[in-house]
């Protein structure tokens, strides 16, 4: 690999042309999510994502670059003080959750962040999402409240994991700005968020039009549901207001991410009213 970096991309770095390393293996194991639980460990690719990471608060355990990387790393993560190994290509392609790999992964800790914490606070936007199962969509959600500005994401109801190289992928970084949090019981986060002074607003084909809907409140959750069956029963019995967007040509339904998008940019709309 060609020492190519004012940013010391290659220095000191270790070469590993086995794939059957230690390091090689227990990055492989990092695909799977039992192996990402108890290692409390992910991945990041490519060299946004890796740049997003080195940029961030995130602990990154170690940078992994393919014999042939070339592209150069922000010179602001020079100090980093990362274990860095460089394979060969088609080691590095074993390695990767892509089709045309970037040449450039990174193994990050992942981070615990306090619910209660956030909840106690005065103003605050989170987008609960509800047994959304494709990673994709996830990801794209964390992106989009990573956007408008929100406060976090909520994941009740066995969600995929946030963790999913997929999922990591679609956030486009955003993963490293915007806390992700698991909630087990739902019940007692829904009585919670109301006890807080929250108003609760769940998507729902029964919900009143979001764009003729009041919103404007100081805090706010909103409840997407899954791709496939919706919110769940607990949300719509404990939800203040059902909400959805109009249809008036022929589909049926949106994309949990396009919907999403669109009902998180009506409350923060709704949102910058209140404050004018």
């Amino acid at each position: 690999m060609k020492n190519q970096t004012g940013n010391k991309t290659a220095e000191k770095a270790e070469i590993i042309t086995s794939p059957s390393n230690s390091n090689i293996k227990r990055i492989k194991s990092l695909m799977m999510k039992k192996f990402r639980d108890s290692e409390k460990l992910f991945i990041a690719e490519g060299r946004k994502m890796v740049a997003e990471a080195l940029l961030s608060d995130y602990e990154v355990e170690l940078l992994v670059f393919s014999e042939s990387f070339s592209e150069l790393l922000p010179i602001e993560t020079e100090d980093r003080a990362v274990r860095r190994l460089v394979v060969k290509d088609s080691l590095f392609g074993s390695l990767s959750d892509t089709q045309t790999p970037q040449g450039i992964l990174a193994v990050i800790k992942q981070k615990s962040f306090d619910l209660k914490e956030e909840i106690g606070k005065d103003r605050s936007f989170l987008v609960i999402l509800d047994g959304v199962k494709d990673p994709g969509n996830l990801g794209t959600i964390i992106r989009t409240v990573d956007a408008a500005g929100g406060n976090g994401v909520v994941l009740i109801n066995d969600c995929v994991d946030p963790y999913n190289p997929k999922a990591v992928r679609s956030t486009m970084g955003s993963i490293f700005r915007v806390p992700v949090y698991q909630a087990d019981d739902t019940e007692g986060l829904l009585d919670d968020l109301s006890r807080e002074g929250y108003h609760i607003a769940a998507s729902h084909l029964d919900g009143s039009n979001v764009f003729t809907w009041a919103g404007g409140y100081s805090k706010t959750a909103l409840v997407i549901g899954s791709e496939s069956h919706g919110i769940s029963l607990t949300v719509k019995q404990k939800a203040h207001s059902l909400i959805k967007i109009p249809m008036v040509g022929g589909a049926e339904s949106l994309n949990a991410s396009v919907a999403a998008g669109i009902l998180i940019y009506e409350i923060f709309r709704k949102g910058i009213i209140l404050d004018m």
